[in-house]
């Protein structure tokens, strides 16, 4: 999940925000316990403060007070069950609400500035730096074998394992030869838009000059018949705004014809359109239209 290192401090009638850099054990004792809140919109989660030795301040959602469906910080806890094991490798799934996690904090990450986007990745790379260090000192390290996301509907059975793995989120231009058959979140600036037929259409997506195709198949309509006819709305909104964050999850394939990487959605919730589903850009449209 997103590391959260703002937060709102509210007592009566005022509020402030809150750095986790600006911040002490004793600040937070004396005076913010109890009146820390998530700064997202309408969102009522209360925080608190967690203070580490090795630099990795932040604050935690407090217990029983859960984040909005539509904040980046929401989550929900899930139980995961023994899957297939092939080879040192083991094949599940991922759940529609961590897909749908992955792909807000992708436009959380992106909307952030470089400076701010760099201090949370370093930030969330230390944290997962410690942790290794730590179970290589207590001995503890898990040593089980590789786990790969599944979404296409043909892979997965009875026996494939349900959520419990760690999705990863790329930007278009860091995708590599060891991402393909892989299942990842993709982020880039949305460039093109093209509707070959009712279920077949593409997405061209934009990362430091690197293209991305996000596929939208016949499979993924056969799966999900509401978005045939509303593609439309998605062409329409791209040529109406400049600048959109276009974030996809699905299984990552390189085209040797065009050399690039492409990304295959299967998953109705797999993809976002600046923070947005398309069901959603659709509402807005119909609504606009009938007015």
């Amino acid at each position: 999940m997103v590391s959260i290192y703002e937060a709102y401090y509210r007592n009566d009638d005022k509020q402030e925000l809150v750095d986790i850099n600006n911040i002490t054990v004793d600040d937070y004792n004396n005076m913010y316990k109890g009146h820390l809140f998530c700064t997202t919109t309408n969102c009522t989660a209360k925080l608190s403060y967690v203070t580490r030795d090795n630099n990795t301040n932040h604050f935690r959602t407090w217990r029983e007070s859960p984040h909005i469906e539509a904040c980046i910080y929401f989550f929900e806890k899930t139980k995961s069950r023994e899957g297939r094991r092939t080879e040192g490798e083991v094949t599940g799934t991922a759940s529609d609400e961590r897909i749908k996690r992955s792909l807000r904090e992708a436009f959380a990450l992106e909307m952030l500035s470089e400076a701010e986007r760099n201090k949370r990745l370093e930030r969330d790379r230390e944290k997962r730096r410690t942790r290794r260090e730590r179970e290589r000192i207590r001995g503890t390290r898990d040593f089980s074998p590789v786990h790969r996301i599944v979404t296409n509907p043909d892979e997965i059975n009875e026996t494939t394992l349900s959520d419990g793995f760690r999705l990863f989120k790329k930007n278009a231009d860091a995708l590599q030869e060891r991402d393909i058959g892989q299942t990842r979140t993709v982020t880039g600036i949305l460039k093109n838009v093209v509707i070959n037929n009712s279920t077949n259409s593409t997405v061209d997506i934009e990362k430091n000059n690197i293209k991305v195709r996000i596929k939208f198949e016949e499979a993924f309509f056969a799966s999900n018949n509401r978005f045939i006819g509303i593609f439309h709305f998605l062409e329409r909104y791209f040529k109406e705004n400049n600048g959109l964050v276009f974030s996809a999850t699905g299984e990552v394939r390189y085209n040797q014809k065009s050399n690039q990487y492409e990304i295959v959605v299967f998953n109705s919730v797999g993809f976002l359109v600046h923070g947005k589903s398309l069901e959603s850009i659709a509402a807005e449209y119909s609504i606009m239209d009938n007015e």
